[in-house]
């Protein structure tokens, strides 16, 4: 008798266990939906001095990366006012022979000289762009240790919305002949890449978790080399400069980035053909044109206010 009463609760707590199920299958699929559904800003990079078509970009979405030199400039302060987001951009892997201004040397260990070099295959021999060297990028450098430091003091001024981490990535793509490393140098860069921006994310936990965070580089060495992707799990989103809309950039730009709370995928063209075609790639948050890095062109989207950063300003 016990077991004839038991079976249909039995079957009833089954069924409910189903619904329960559909349910939050149905719930899941809602939210991804949602968060694909993120529409897609106007981006400009403003690197230097010119700020042609700044006043058009001062509208709620809008994202604006400022340069080595101008961040504390009155007009990215009004764009942040009016309701866009400012984050700046460091050169994190890599020291220039001359610095371009005095704001610079704050970044750079109060100057050039300071800063520790990337030891292979000799002592400051490796260079990824003219006029630069890289800098020491392994787990727990003193130069790394320098930008978890810099960029939390960043978050504490709270004048910025986030940073643009310039080249930070995987691997390196431009001139250090990246293929021809041991694997050993290979494996120490994207260690000390990966494990930067894991402190980095530690520190704005602790600091402004809104705070965003932003590599402009690709977290897959290739080649279904899974060493990097890690660091996927502590940044906002990447930077696609100039990248074909191709089937491999537009699945990368889709995948998941840190929690996805304030998730930002920019992309950079040089086409306004090209900025209309990524506009349509799901998971992408901010485009531009852009053909030169002093200033962009005119917003070709519209703006649609992103409400996942609730922040009060005036009271930073």
């Amino acid at each position: 008798m016990f077991r004839a009463r038991a079976a249909p609760q039995s079957c009833a707590m089954r069924r409910l266990l189903y619904v329960l199920l559909v349910i939050g299958c149905l719930a899941a699929f809602a939210a991804a939906q949602s968060s694909s559904a993120v529409p897609v800003n106007p981006l400009g990079l403003y690197y230097d001095n010119s700020f042609t078509n700044i006043e058009q970009y001062m509208r709620p979405g809008a994202l604006l990366v400022a340069g080595n030199c101008n961040r504390y400039d009155p007009r990215f302060a009004k764009a942040r006012e009016s309701g866009a987001e400012v984050i700046a951009y460091l050169n994190a892997i890599e020291v220039y022979d001359h610095l371009p201004c005095k704001l610079n040397a704050g970044f750079y260990m109060g100057g050039r000289e300071n800063v520790p070099l990337w030891p292979w295959p000799n002592y400051g021999e490796r260079i990824n762009w003219p006029h630069t060297r890289l800098a020491d990028m392994r787990p727990g450098s003193a130069w790394a240790n320098n930008i978890v430091e810099y960029v939390s003091g960043l978050m504490r001024e709270g004048k910025v919305d986030g940073v643009f981490l310039d080249n930070v990535g995987a691997r390196l793509w431009a001139a250090a002949h990246w293929k021809d490393w041991s694997k050993e140098e290979q494996d120490a860069w994207t260690d000390g890449n990966v494990d930067l921006v894991r402190r980095i994310d530690a520190a704005r936990r602790q600091i402004d978790p809104q705070f965003i965070v932003i590599t402009n580089n690709l977290w897959d060495r290739g080649g279904g080399d899974k060493r990097g992707l890690d660091g996927e799990r502590y940044v906002d989103g990447v930077v696609l400069e100039h990248s074909p809309p191709d089937d491999y950039h537009e699945k990368y730009a889709g995948r998941h980035f840190g929690d996805e709370r304030h998730r930002r995928v920019l992309v950079l063209t040089r086409t306004e053909e090209d900025a209309k075609t990524w506009a349509n790639v799901p998971g992408v948050t901010h485009v531009a044109w852009q053909v030169k890095y002093d200033h962009p062109g005119e917003p070709l989207l519209p703006f649609s206010a992103l409400n996942d950063r609730r922040v009060n300003r005036a009271n930073r």
